[in-house]
Formats: structure tokens, C-alpha cells, sequence
């Protein structure tokens, strides 16, 4: 029996993640329902959509509610925040290849000249540390 080998999976291209846009999302989410709190609260919403006995209208209790719900808002929204920051940060990190060390830019994956050149617009040029310097004047002489 022949084995099929499964394609090599590469990782979904990097989408920006943008902070603004899911407290946007967030808060509109939260917006619809202190308003449906407070058409419920006026009008007696649950009357006239699941047909129950009507309910005296009691602003205090609308009034804790709403401020439980924008509480509950804030420290959502903080918490998307730092979430979708972390993310963002962690997205940035320049992915270099373990075996190859070639670098990922826009999906492409360039030598690491390519890649100055390609950011910087200037041509890289070749030398030899102190460091290695020194490492190769020792593997030489022995």
C-alpha cells in the first residue's frame, strides 16, 4: 500500500490587527443592548414579545442594570484591548527560517541582503566581526 504524503501546511498569511476596529464591534454590541434595556424598561418589551403579564416600570432597577452593563463594557473593552495589542506585537516579529535563516517579508521568503536591501534601499556589503575574527585566526593556526 502507498502512503500519501499530506501537503505541507504553511501558516495563514498575517491579517493587521487593529484595536479600534474590535472595540468599534464591541461597543456597539454593548450600545444595542442598553438600549434594548431601556426600550424594555419604557415600553415593556417582554409584553409584547413573549406575552407576559405587563411590569410596572421601574427606573432604579434600569438605571443599575445600564450602570452594571457599562461597567461590565469597560473592563471588557480593556481587556480586547490588550488582547488585540498583544497580538499586534506579537505580529511583528520578523520570522527568520531555523534552517535556511532566511527572512519572511509579504510572503515571500528573502535571503537576509535581500531583505536590508529591500527595507532600507541600500546595498549590504560583506566583513568579519572581531569576534569571528579572532575565531577564525585560532581554527587556522591549528
Amino acid at each position: 500500500m502507498q502512503s500519501t504524503q499530506e501537503p505541507s501546511k504553511s501558516p495563514p498569511p498575517k491579517q493587521p490587527l487593529y484595536w479600534q476596529k474590535a472595540l468599534l464591534w464591541q461597543s456597539l454590541g454593548f450600545l444595542i443592548i442598553i438600549v434594548l434595556t431601556w426600550c424594555n424598561a419604557i415600553f415593556d418589551l417582554t409584553h409584547y414579545i413573549f406575552h407576559v403579564q405587563r411590569q410596572d416600570e421601574d427606573i432604579n432597577q434600569t438605571l443599575i442594570s445600564s450602570a452594571v452593563i457599562i461597567l461590565l463594557w469597560i473592563f471588557s473593552a480593556y481587556k480586547v484591548y490588550r488582547v488585540v495589542s498583544r497580538l499586534s506585537y506579537l505580529e511583528s516579529f520578523l520570522h527568520v527560517c531555523a534552517w535556511c535563516r532566511k527572512i519572511q517579508h509579504e510572503d515571500q521568503w528573502l535571503s537576509l541582503e535581500d531583505h536590508f536591501t529591500r527595507k532600507t534601499g541600500g546595498e549590504t556589503s560583506h566583513g568579519i566581526c572581531p569576534e569571528c575574527s579572532v575565531k577564525f585566526r585560532h581554527e587556522v593556526k591549528h
